[in-house]
This record gives structure tokens, sequence and C-alpha cells, in this order.
């Protein structure tokens, strides 16, 4: 196989080889932006990290994130960004499958205790919803951010058909279905995802990007930032 081949990643499958509280594999890399899967049961201790941001997104089960910045519980479909520097810990009284998405390229990116800039209490642990946010996207084929982390960020849509793509891919795209079916189609590959499926189109790829009626689809996309 390529290591520019399409590569898909079923959420549920591989939840269900954690089989110990926060075990964790990686499923998945975005440019630097590295997306893990781990199994919340019990409590972590309190830590920060140095370097990094970190978005929790729970595909199942609930979960309690607590910080300085104050406590958000998060269900399926919502997720919150703990900014680096700010002391935090997950926690889920039963179990909770969360996708995590932070920086991986940098070897001293890690968790610490030295003092940073970030000030406790200066701002407020903020929920995000796909749910919510897909009510706001008001056409077909467009895709509506829900939050950013790091450089990247998580972006959901709906529609039926076709979807307008930039050709080739200008970086890295993942694209992951909660409701309905898509297509990814490259010169060499056809590959359809349900809901749960995840893959990654690599940056420079010639693709196109279909779905079914009802599909709803999430995509993880380099920020944009605003032209002049």
């Amino acid at each position: 196989m390529n290591e520019n081949d399409l590569k898909k990643v079923n959420v549920a499958q591989v939840a269900a080889e954690l089989d110990e509280p926060f075990a964790m594999i990686n499923v998945a890399a975005v440019e630097d932006l590295l997306v893990s899967l781990y199994r919340c049961e019990g409590a972590l201790t309190w830590h920060k990290h140095v370097d990094i941001d970190e978005l929790f997104w729970v595909q199942e089960g609930a979960m309690l994130l607590e910080s300085a910045w104050g406590r958000v519980r998060l269900r399926p479909g919502e997720m919150a960004v703990v900014p680096k520097g700010v002391d935090h810990r997950s926690s889920s009284t039963l179990s909770a499958t969360v996708l995590l998405l932070r920086c991986g390229v940098a070897p001293d990116r890690k968790n610490g205790h030295r003092r940073l800039y970030t000030v406790a209490g200066t701002d407020q642990l903020r929920r995000f919803s796909l749910e919510r946010t897909i009510r706001q996207v008001r056409s077909p084929h467009q895709f509506e951010t829900v939050v950013a982390v790091e450089e990247s960020a998580v972006e959901v849509g709906w529609g039926e058909g076709t979807w307008p793509v930039e050709v080739p891919a200008p970086h890295d795209l993942l694209f992951l279905v909660t409701v309905g079916a898509a297509i990814v189609r490259t010169p060499e590959q056809t590959l359809r995802l349900q809901p749960g499926d995840l893959t990654v189109v690599p940056g420079g790829t010639i693709y196109q990007f279909s779905t079914t009626r009802g599909t709803t689809a999430v995509r993880v996309s380099r920020e944009r930032t605003p032209g002049p």
C-alpha cells in the first residue's frame, strides 16, 4: 500500500480495542495535528500542557472536563478546547469514548508544571456542539467552523451529491461521517464511509467528495487566514 493511499478508520471498532481506563490509540494525523482516541473512565490527575492546546470531542458516553477556567459536561457530538498552560483533568463515572486533537510533532511538547502566561480565571471553558452548528448551515455543501484548535478547524456540513472541493487538496483533510454515507474518490481509489468512519486525504491529492441524502460530515482542515 502506498503511503498516500486513503485509509479508513471506524471509531467504534478502534474504541473496542481500548481495554482499560485511559488507554489511547492514535488514529490519524492531519498535517501536524494528531488525532487520538481514548477511553475516559474514572478521573485523571490534574495536569497542564506547556505548549499545546487540546480539543476533547466525545464520541460515545459522557465526560466531565474540569479546568482552571471552569468545567463543562460533554456528550456525543460536543467538544471543548483546553488552552496551553491551563490546569485540567477529564473524568467519567462510567465510560466515554473521546477523540483528542492536539499538535503531535514537537518532541518537547509534553505535560509540565512550569509557569506560563496563561492565567487561571481569565476566560471560561466553552462547550461546542456539532448539532448546534449544523443548524446554522443554511445551504448544502458548505462547511461551518465548530471550533478551532492550534492552526486547524473542526467544521461540519450537510448535503447530497458531489461537493465542490479544491483540487488538488491544498493540505491534509480529515473527513468523518456522522450521519448518512459518503464516497471519497481519487484516481486510484474509491472509499466508502459510513457513520463513524473517517479518512484523511493527503495534501496534493486529486479527489472527489460525494454524499447520499441526509448526510452530515465533519471536516478537519487547516484554519483559513483572512485575505487582504
